[in-house]
């Protein structure tokens, strides 16, 4: 006699940067164990990998190959929240003794940052400006997480970003120009103009909460912004 099944139930979910409705389902015991053991490795490339099989799975119709990195971050949370329930467990660590402290805070109350649509088209003179795209979860993968606190990591990220460099006569679309002509086009900006599209990933949209906790070994009022999935999760 075959065993019964259970019905898995759907709820409906949004991707942050294109407002496009989708739905998904929660994960399974078998998928979660998956994750559990990725999360216990403290392997960046394990979880990443986890949580992208997750999302794939539980997600209709995502492609996540086209999605920015903070939609796979806000999608893991909303499918986290239906999943194994809406709190986490996380180690709040003081700012005045060191010590640790259990604090359990809600899905519900991490914010995601405004996104700023017009924020992708930057101007760098009069005439000449950029379009930019959100890096992927492939493009950090490619460029390399750890090399994005340097230079030569933030340079590569900017040429894997540009989309479209126009002036007021063209448009051109980068991915049909020659990589060393976009790199030598970056090299040539001033610091300003290169500050500019640098400040387009610094204001990426991004998971955030202020952890307001009290110390349980020196009883001193700790507050401390969290940013960015690991910080809930690892």
């Amino acid at each position: 006699m075959a065993l019964p099944k259970i019905d898995v139930p759907r709820y409906p979910v949004t991707i942050p940067s294109t407002g496009e409705e989708l739905t998904m389902r929660p994960y399974l015991v078998k998928e979660e164990k998956v994750l559990l053991l990725a999360l216990e490795s403290e392997d960046s490339k394990q979880i990443t990998m986890a949580i992208r099989n997750l999302i794939t799975s539980c997600i209709d119709g995502v492609n996540l190959d086209k999605l920015a990195g903070f939609d796979v971050e806000k999608l893991f949370l909303d499918l986290r929240g239906i999943s194994v329930g809406e709190t986490i467990n996380l180690v709040g660590k003081c700012s005045e003794c060191e010590g640790e402290t259990p604090v359990t805070i809600s899905t519900k109350d991490i914010t995601m940052t405004d996104l700023d649509e017009s924020a992708s088209v930057i101007k760098l003179t009069d005439s000449v400006g950029v379009t930019m795209n959100y890096p992927t979860a492939n493009t950090l993968r490619d460029v390399g997480l750890d090399s994005l606190d340097t230079v030569e990591g933030l340079m590569d990220l900017i040429i894997a970003c540009v989309d479209t460099i126009f002036d007021n006569d063209q448009v051109h679309d980068v991915k049909e120009e020659n990589k060393e002509e976009v790199k030598d086009f970056v090299e040539s900006l001033t610091t300003d103009q290169f500050q500019k599209i640098s400040d387009f990933f610094r204001k990426t949209p991004r998971l955030e909460y202020d952890l307001v906790f009290e110390c349980m070994h020196c009883k001193h009022a700790n507050t401390q912004k969290l940013r960015g999935l690991a910080n809930f999760f690892t």
